[in-house]
């Protein structure tokens, strides 16, 4: 993990440099480049107080709220229907601009009763995108099982061999090291039995099996109140398993499963799918003609990047992570962002 607080260090350091220089302000001043930039968050609040995968803690409710006063004065947060325009060439607003879009993905509770407070104050739209067995539920998904158990190991130095062999030394290269490439193996297309991972995993590590009896994800009630308030809700997939990890047709009754108990729960059609994960290894060509081909209008990515008009491919739709960021550090991307199309530092 030191390797990356270093990395994650050292961004801040030139964000700092480039603000008080007072390139990032040159920036902001200058036209901005006709582009749409996806935001991706997942959950809200401070993850020193959970228990479970503190790398999906995006911001804390005041770096939220902080983070959209910064978008309304430099930017034009857009809805997910001005988005789809954009994507596919029918916009009939020529003129440049710095389109942010703002998104979330799995259904955390926070997102009702966090996001979606902050977002309505401001008068901005947020796309949640639903694992539809998840709403409302209790359940622990993979991720957040992984973190627990890693937390709670009394193995503190044990090997993986599925599906591939890996090493995890805890007290040398730390919680939070050893946690992403746990996560990291079990992402992998190769990977074909979850179960039998997780069974590894229990196993060599030692650990707790997590607590279920909080729920954990907005239930439907919620989603149907967010809706009239404005908010877009999206498929995250039903179970949201990595996609390249299943057959087609598997694959088919994920995207076509969510979008069809979304229309029954909210009376709306899924418009907009997120990809589980969003890598570029996590789906495939044969991902993007089945979400095509089950009604997506388009699909969202998570590899990085933004969109530029004329180089957009509507089942790839790019989304740039927001982590914990400074709010100066944000402002700094913000400015670069629309001018040369790049989230960065």
């Amino acid at each position: 993990m030191a390797s990356c607080l270093n990395f994650a260090g050292k961004r801040e350091l030139l964000a700092n440099g480039l603000y008080w220089s007072g390139i990032s302000f040159l920036l902001s001043q200058l036209p901005a480049r006709n582009l749409l930039l996806v935001l991706s968050y997942h959950r809200l609040g401070r993850a020193d107080e959970d228990r479970f995968d503190p790398s999906i803690f995006s911001a804390t409710a005041e770096q939220f709220n902080d983070q959209i006063a910064c978008l309304k004065q430099h930017a034009s947060l857009v809805t997910l229907e001005e988005s789809l325009a954009f994507i596919d060439g029918t916009n009939k607003d020529e003129s440049c601009r710095h389109r942010v879009l703002l998104t979330f993905d799995d259904g955390y509770l926070d997102n009702y009763e966090i996001a979606y407070p902050i977002l309505r104050s401001h008068g901005v739209q947020g796309v949640f995108f639903l694992a539809t067995d998840m709403v409302g539920s209790c359940h622990v998904p993979w991720w957040d099982q992984i973190a627990y158990l890693l937390r709670t190991a009394q193995t503190r130095r044990f090997s993986f061999h599925y599906p591939g062999r890996l090493v995890v030394d805890i007290d040398k290269d730390g919680l939070n090291e050893s946690l992403q490439a746990i996560l990291k193996l079990y992402k992998r297309p190769d990977n074909l039995d979850a179960a039998r991972f997780m069974r590894e995993l229990v196993e060599e590590s030692k650990g707790e099996q997590p607590p279920g009896t909080l729920r954990r994800f907005l239930n439907w009630d919620e989603a149907r109140e967010m809706a009239r308030g404005g908010m877009a809700i999206g498929s995250h997939t039903h179970t949201h398993q990595v996609l390249s990890q299943l057959v087609p047709e598997r694959q088919r009754q994920e995207l076509s499963l969510s979008r069809s108990i979304i229309m029954e729960k909210l009376g709306m059609e899924a418009k907009a799918l997120a990809y589980p994960v969003g890598h570029k290894s996590s789906f495939s060509d044969q991902t993007r003609i089945l979400a095509q081909e089950s009604g997506y209008r388009c699909a969202f990515s998570h590899h990085g990047g933004t969109n530029i008009q004329g180089n957009i491919f509507p089942y790839d739709v790019k989304r740039m992570i927001v982590n914990n960021q400074s709010l100066r550090h944000f402002q700094v991307q913000t400015a670069v962002s629309r001018v040369t199309g790049k989230f960065w530092p």
